[in-house]
């Protein structure tokens, strides 16, 4: 029996994704579909009356270790189908259930006007982080003043020193729902980020004790610095944890994996950096991580979602604790507080 309070939560869902009758709507299925999400979806969808098919696709071979979709940023078996890639461009909603590549096959879709909306979260997170109509003002007020910045600047007490520029790539606003045409969303996620120049992100990033690597899906205990230089990450000094860090990327066997990829800070007010410590790490994506209100996100490898040309299957997303941001000089995040 699926519960309720899920059923109502994709409820809510589909009528902020403004799901209008006569629309139809695709439940997009694979290997990481939780079963209560896809017959939650399908009975919300149902009690509408809305119009909607499920298509499930084979996978092709995985870098993924353990299985998780976090551990490979890679094409799915969607890239090579041309007749599941055709009727998703014909359907106004997409439920994606899968883990689309947010890649060539993404934005062909999202360039015919197809709306997105990814879930990977588990019920629990899905539930208790469910998007409000509110959390889209407040990323889309954050992404105009990343439109109007030349310069971020980012630093930290453990030792973050980080200026990066932006405006050649595209923005990442994720509000957790799906309601324009073309554009795609993350549920739950109240969020914003960018991919910047690559030549102009320099420094110095320290991540310190408490801070997270996704999809490592644990607290560091041990500081880890890496110096950037004109986009890439040139050395990874620390103890263990470094030594961790350096043995997985390098494992890639790719120089694009130490690229910096889109950086930003989480705005999300019911998310908790604690949440990741209570989950087995099956049980979660690390949404409440990614999102949680004043957390500085830093990440590497690809920025093709973003317009550019970089693929690599390596993909970090590091929320940071207690970083201050700073776009051209007006303090947005202070101390991973957000400025009032």
């Amino acid at each position: 029996m699926v519960q309720k309070s899920l059923i109502d939560a994709w409820s809510r869902l589909l009528g902020l994704c403004k799901l209008k009758q006569g629309e139809t709507v695709a439940i997009l299925v694979g290997e990481i579909t939780h079963p209560d999400h896809l017959a939650a979806a399908k009975l919300a969808l149902a009690m509408g009356g809305h119009i909607y098919y499920v298509m499930e696709l084979g996978e092709p071979p995985s870098l993924r270790l353990a299985g998780d979709s976090t551990a490979a940023y890679e094409p799915t078996a969607l890239a090579s189908n041309r007749v599941a890639i055709e009727a998703l461009k014909r359907t106004d909603l997409i439920i994606d259930l899968m883990g689309m590549y947010r890649g060539g096959e993404q934005k062909e879709i999202l360039d015919a006007g197809t709306r997105i909306i990814l879930v990977k979260e588990g019920p629990e997170t899905f539930i208790r982080l469910a998007p409000q109509e509110s959390d889209k003002q407040i990323v889309m007020q954050a992404l105009s003043l990343f439109k109007n910045t030349k310069q971020m600047h980012v630093t930290s007490a453990a030792g973050t020193d980080l200026v990066a520029s932006f405006g050649k790539y595209d923005y990442l606003p994720q509000y957790g729902f799906s309601d324009e045409r073309g554009h795609w969303d993350h549920c739950p996620s109240t969020f914003i980020a960018a991919w910047p120049t690559e030549e102009t992100v320099n420094g110095r990033v320290v991540l310190n004790a408490g801070d997270v690597i996704l999809p490592f899906k644990y607290y560091l205990r041990t500081p880890i610095t890496l110096t950037i230089v004109n986009g890439y990450i040139t050395s990874i000094e620390g103890d263990f944890d470094a030594r961790y860090l350096r043995d997985y990327m390098e494992s890639f066997k790719d120089p694009e994996a130490y690229a910096v990829s889109h950086l930003g800070w989480g705005l999300h007010s019911r998310a908790h950096w604690t949440a990741l410590g209570m989950y087995d790490k099956r049980q979660t994506n690390g949404m409440d991580s990614r999102s949680f209100e004043g957390c500085f996100m830093f990440s590497t490898g690809p920025n093709v979602e973003g317009g550019g040309t970089r693929e690599t299957a390596c993909h970090l997303d590091i929320p940071m604790l207690d970083c201050t941001v700073a776009m051209d000089g007006r303090i947005v995040v202070e101390k991973g507080t957000l400025a009032k």
